[in-house]
């Protein structure tokens, strides 16, 4: 069943908007004629939610879903704990929310649960229905929550996870804009010079028929080639990148695609803290709020975006399926996590393993952000010292001449 976002008419003339639930847009309008409105506009959920990033996605042949932004969910999660123990029933929180909402994508978003609700679904059946895309994680814990009465608990717990493994998960990107921005623009900006600057000035000194010197040469050769072959190679560049996109479609590729990564010097040590700490976090939430540990390993191994850790990570749930411990299955199957291995051991001896988990995941996100802020202490004066010298040396290759050209003089 589909939800649609609806603007309809009521006995009084006044527009009533909201997310009504349909087998399909006729069966919408005769559930809103039932209720006494008349539609003016129906569309939808998840095309008019995912109307503008859907279209970049269609011509890379992707699938049009409607996407759900963490911290957005995060901050809705909070706020249905807080009015949930405040002594609010769920749907007047949800009804408290969609009026309070800070963004139109957080209201559409609030409203698909609450049509779901209103038509006697439990709160995980209307997240799991919903047509934005909610983690498993996130589902199973609210089932968990409601079964057991402690809903309000469940919901600030997952809103932790989801903001903790969200900023996990842009610790390594916000590490590479701002070295990716210095060089891309540095590129334009020694482009610009080759492209214009540069034959204009050494045009004087070819019509001069003196030896030039070879710094000054290089460049000229540089910017002739620039003139010559720079637009191919931009065309080549934007169609090696749209080729990789369509390759990485392929599961295997990309599986492979992500071994290599982990195997990159740095890169991979990050990337590797990174989804361990995602992995170690939502399993132990999970287990915190009482789900059966089997279910909790296969949501948890869900969360690993890495595709090949992803693989281990499920080796790992079929190990502990086949009745292996979780210290055991960890050892054998996951390498370079010595110390998750001895800490899940520790847990599972002591009967405390979810708080083992979170441990965990604490100390590897720590350890993540302490890696990226001594990456960037280092980098940022190394790229500015590598363009200025960049920047100089053309600089130096245009002045050369001149002041051989006057010490003639």
């Amino acid at each position: 069943m589909a939800a649609f976002d609806y603007a309809a008419y009521d006995q009084n003339g006044k527009v009533q908007s909201g997310v009504i639930s349909a087998d399909s847009e006729r069966h919408a309008r005769r559930l809103l004629k039932d209720r006494d409105l008349l539609p003016a506009s129906l569309k939808e959920v998840s095309q008019a939610s995912a109307e503008d990033t859907s279209r970049r996605w269609a011509f890379f042949g992707g699938r049009r879903e409607a996407r759900v932004n963490n911290f957005d969910l995060a901050l809705l999660l909070q706020q249905q704990a807080i009015l949930i123990q405040s002594g609010l029933p769920l749907e007047d929180a949800l009804k408290m929310t969609i009026e309070q909402a800070e963004t139109e994508s957080q209201r559409r978003m609030v409203q698909s649960w609450r049509a779901e609700i209103s038509e006697g679904r439990s709160f995980s059946d209307a997240l799991r229905r919903s047509p934005y895309k909610i983690p498993e994680s996130v589902v199973a814990g609210v089932g968990v929550g409601e079964e057991s009465g402690h809903l309000h608990e469940v919901l600030r717990r997952l809103a932790e996870d989801i903001e903790t493994s969200a900023e996990n998960r842009k610790t390594v990107s916000r590490a590479l804009i701002y070295p990716s921005t210095l060089m891309a623009t540095s590129l334009i900006v020694v482009a610009i010079m080759m492209i214009w600057v540069v034959p204009k000035i050494t045009a004087i000194f070819v019509s001069s028929k003196r030896e030039l010197p070879m710094m000054t040469r290089i460049v000229m050769n540089l910017s002739d080639f620039t003139q010559n072959y720079g637009l191919y190679v931009g065309l080549g560049i934007a169609l090696a990148i749209i080729v990789f996109k369509q390759l990485m479609r392929d599961l295997d590729r990309r599986r492979r695609w992500h071994q290599m990564l982990l195997n990159m010097p740095g890169l991979g040590r990050w990337i590797h803290m990174g989804n361990v700490a995602d992995w170690s976090r939502s399993l132990g939430v999970l287990l915190a709020n009482g789900v059966p540990a089997l279910a909790a390993l296969r949501i948890a191994s869900a969360v690993v975006e890495n595709l090949y850790l992803r693989s281990k990570m499920e080796a790992v749930t079929e190990a502990m399926r086949r009745g292996s411990t979780l210290q055991k299955a960890l050892s054998e199957h996951l390498t370079g996590s010595g110390f998750l291995v001895h800490m899940v051991g520790s847990g599972e001896a002591s009967s405390e393993l979810d708080k083992m988990l979170l441990r965990v995941s604490e100390y590897y996100s720590v350890r993540l952000q302490n890696a990226v802020d001594i990456f960037m202490k280092l980098i940022n004066p190394i790229l500015i010292i590598f363009m200025g010298l960049v920047i100089l040396s053309v600089v130096a290759a245009v002045m050369l001449p001149i002041m051989d050209m006057n010490n003639m003089i």
